[in-house]
């Protein structure tokens, strides 16, 4: 059943083709194929990643939506540690690109975050519930859609939120966050940068931009803070403590920690300073959600 909508200053006529649910497991393979048609997706958990034709990799999260083009190519698949689970609309018809545009999609810009997810939330349960062939049903899905639609259009044209901020901030989030739990490994840019869908250059200018250090910097000085933590509560050797925070030598360890600190690593563990040893790390993470 093909639908006609004029309520956005255009006509746009599309028809829905399907409306699924797919909670995808860790071991899920790779989607690569070329799009018969446009498949919009909503992700309501997890991660995953798209590939496109180009080559170019885009790390997708909860509250994210990207949209699949016909007849353009792409590669996705789930985050292995975090599977995504979407909930998906096929759509075909005529003046649907302009339609997405003011939705804000693009092809060369397929996804954004979604302000006030939850609310979207609803209406996707309710438009993948409605959803059978029978002409009744597919005007109630088609109403759904509707709505989704107009949040969408309505949040792009106030410009309530800067989509382009929040991805951002997103990508930081979670780029600290494989930091935070792998900081007894010895990463590199390239590496931080590659587990995260980015070029090394890019993953430098990020934090130049959203936190004005480099990632070395805040590698640095979260291991420090770890390292404090231990001075605070064990009885460790310096060696110890400088090995367990992801230091593999202790002269290295000790310059970092005497620029951080303002003292030696000897000097902190004698005095065991009653300090928040991740003060700085929680006002780094603060900068980086727009807390300030």
């Amino acid at each position: 059943m093909t639908f006609s909508v004029d309520e956005f200053g255009e006509e746009y006529k599309f028809r829905i083709g399907k409306v699924g649910y797919e909670h995808c497991p860790p071991s899920k393979g790779p989607v690569s194929r070329v799009r018969p048609n446009n498949a919009w997706h909503f992700v309501l958990f997890g991660r995953g990643t798209v590939i496109t034709a180009d080559g170019k990799m885009y790390k997708i999260n909860r509250g994210e939506s990207f949209l699949l083009y016909q007849d353009e190519y792409y590669n996705y698949y789930p985050d292995p540690q975090d599977p995504w689970t979407y909930i998906w609309v096929e759509l075909t018809g005529d003046n649907l690109e302009a339609m997405f545009r003011q939705c804000g999609f693009t092809k060369e810009n397929f996804h954004k975050s979604l302000n006030e997810f939850d609310v979207y939330v609803e209406l996707l349960k309710s438009m993948k519930e409605s959803f059978d062939e029978s002409d009744v049903q597919q005007m109630r899905t088609c109403a759904y859609l509707i709505l989704i639609m107009s949040r969408c259009i309505e949040e792009e044209r106030e410009g309530k939120v800067d989509f382009k901020v929040i991805r951002k901030r997103r990508q930081m989030r979670d780029i600290l966050t494989y930091m935070n739990n792998n900081f007894n490994l010895p990463l590199t840019n390239e590496e931080i940068a590659a587990e995260n869908g980015l070029a090394a250059r890019t993953l430098t200018a990020l934090f130049a931009e959203m936190l004005q250090i480099t990632p070395v910097q805040y590698m640095n000085a979260y291991r420090v803070a770890i390292a404090c933590e231990r001075f605070q509560v064990t009885d460790m050797t310096v060696a110890e403590v400088a090995k367990w925070s992801g230091f593999d030598d202790v002269k290295y360890f000790s310059r970092v920690f005497r620029k951080e600190k303002g003292m030696s690593p000897q000097e902190y563990k004698k005095t065991k300073p009653n300090e928040d040893a991740f003060a700085w790390v929680k006002k780094k993470e603060e900068e980086v959600m727009g807390s300030k």
